[in-house]
């Protein structure tokens, strides 16, 4: 047998595994794992130039696999490349931040700021609302364009809507609004595809930028453990850039792209995907292990902390909210997103479709088994993604078809107080109900959907297992969910989706080599220390692609 390449001794491995093993030692083969056992057998696997590690008791786990990460975008979200908002608490600061932000894309003018939350600032939560007047002052005549930290709507200044050429007269585009004051003119809030009115005049980020960029979140997410994740919204350029990087071997992290057109409009058209995907000739798996074409991302509604999830009970201020799909009326939207599912599904892409309102989410579950039932797919492994709020009837239903959710854990911190305000405490006490998902059947993989949160997946863990800290965090007690099972949330369930589960996700001979060390034992650390387990050496594909330590 081939000497081994890496030999890891004297740890508390966790195979995750469909045995659910444990072991104490890892042996690794260029990008594949040789063994997994016991100090001695694993030992006998070391040749003269292996390097071999002392664990000295530390935890192993697979890489881990964040299953809805925007990774271009994170990557570009705060400094060098925009203002970073998030955390701003006053208005006062938030002028502060805009006028210290950096150049725009390319060395430009615009002003770009990322991850304001109205709930975090008092000033916003209220009249008049966001307000272009409220950050006029200290952007004066460059174009601002704050993204909210959902990223489903911006606030932009006078200047910008000046720019745009956006009026009290200019007619929103389908799935989008142009949000008015009582005087009948812009406030500068632009909801879902409204935003492309002034996204289109912002400049593009230099190449050099965009992949400077990527490869700087990447080496973030291999200090927190992560080695793969799914990009959710893929369009053409961005597909170039990783396959650029990928070809220059500096890929830190795997890609599961799913593709999309349209953005920064959330609405795609039936027509306009028909022609996209007839010229694309692709079909989810194509691709390597390294970046492959997972499938496809379709809108069906917007976010509750706009008003724009589509709810079957009405929000607390009225309306239900909508689908985001073209249309006249609802019954149109409905019909349009039928189509979209249709027509994805039949050219052998997965798809996966945001919803976040319950309505929305029995729509999307509706055009995805309508479109296994015509045309049979066994292996479609079709998603919704959050599935913020589901109906408990829709449990059974994505299980018997095997449609899986992608919760976002990570939202239950971050988006608590918007939340509850937006939808009631009640509500938001049972959005992401991963527990009980599990428990009628459903596969469920969990994700961070940075840069909206940081992609801490410890807090993540802690979160569905009732030990994240906050006062909108809490997770019921019949809807958490074992240490194990949240581990795999983040591990074997992300590779379900990837149809790549005897690739990767688990540690087992064969498997790529993927693993993260950690400095605590995440099965017996107290609750209160589960999210400061701290990442101190991140494997991926047989390569030491963090270490604290050196």
């Amino acid at each position: 047998m081939t000497d081994a390449d890496l030999v890891l001794l004297g740890g508390n491995v966790l195979t995750l595994d469909e045995e659910s093993r444990t072991a104490t030692a890892v042996a690794v083969s260029g990008d594949r794992i040789l063994a997994v056992g016991g100090d001695g057998d694993v030992r006998a696997l070391a040749g003269p130039s292996t390097t071999v590690i002392d664990l000295a008791g530390r935890t192993v786990l697979p890489g881990i696999n964040d299953a809805h990460l925007h990774l271009a975008m994170f990557g570009l979200a705060g400094p060098p490349y925009s203002a970073d908002l998030n955390g701003i608490a006053s208005l006062e600061d938030l002028r502060g931040a805009l006028a210290e932000a950096p150049p725009g894309p390319g060395g430009g003018d615009w002003l770009v700021g990322e991850g304001w939350r109205e709930a975090n600032i008092p000033e916003f939560d209220g009249e008049p609302g966001p307000h272009r007047t409220l950050i006029d002052a200290a952007t004066g005549d460059r174009p601002a364009i704050l993204h909210h930290a959902s990223r489903h709507s911006i606030l932009v200044n006078t200047a910008a809507l000046r720019l745009a050429g956006i009026t009290r007269d200019t007619p929103a585009p389908a799935g989008g609004h142009i949000v008015a004051g009582p005087d009948g003119e812009p406030t500068g809030l632009l909801l879902e595809s409204a935003k492309e009115l002034v996204t289109r005049h912002v400049p593009a980020h230099s190449e050099r930028e965009r992949l400077d960029a990527i490869v700087s979140a990447m080496a973030t997410l291999n200090a927190l453990g992560i080695t793969s994740v799914t990009d959710p919204i893929v369009w053409p350029e961005l597909l170039r850039d990783y396959i650029t990087l990928h070809r220059q071997g500096r890929m830190t992290v795997r890609v599961n792209a799913l593709l999309h057109w349209d953005w920064p409009s959330p609405s795609s058209t039936s027509e306009g995907l028909a022609t996209a995907l007839g010229y694309a000739g692709v079909s989810t798996g194509l691709g390597d292990d390294w970046l492959r074409i997972g499938g496809c991302k379709l809108f069906a509604d917007g976010v509750p902390t706009q008003c724009t999830a589509w709810l079957h009970r009405p929000y607390p201020e009225g309306g239900h909210g909508h689908l985001v799909t073209h249309g006249d009326d609802e019954d149109a939207r409905y019909e349009e997103l039928m189509r979209l599912i249709e027509l994805v599904h039949r050219h052998r892409l997965q798809a996966q479709v945001h919803v976040t309102g319950d309505r929305a989410a029995d729509a999307a579950i509706d055009g995805m088994v309508r479109a296994l039932k015509a045309d049979p797919w066994p292996e479609a492994r079709h998603a919704l993604i959050h599935g913020t709020l589901l109906s408990e009837e829709s449990y059974a239903r994505l299980a018997e078809h095997g449609i899986g959710v992608i919760t976002s854990s990570l939202m239950k911190s971050h988006s608590g107080a918007s939340m509850t305000r937006s939808i009631g405490a009640d509500r938001w006490a049972r959005a992401f109900p991963a527990g009980a998902l599990l428990a009628a059947g459903v596969h469920v993989a969990d994700s961070s959907d940075a840069p909206v949160t940081f992609p801490d997946w410890r807090r993540g863990v802690a979160t569905f297992v009732g030990a994240a800290p906050g006062p909108f965090a809490d997770v019921p007690q019949d809807l958490r969910l074992t240490r194990e099972q949240a581990l795999r949330l983040w591990t074997t369930a992300g590779a379900h989706f990837e149809h790549a589960e005897r690739r990767k996700g688990s540690l087992a001979p064969g498997r790529l080599a993927d693993l993260v060390v950690l400095d605590g034992d995440v099965m017996t650390v107290e609750d209160d220390m589960l999210q400061h387990v701290t990442p101190v050496l991140t494997i991926a594909g047989g390569r030491i692609v963090h270490n604290r330590d050196a």
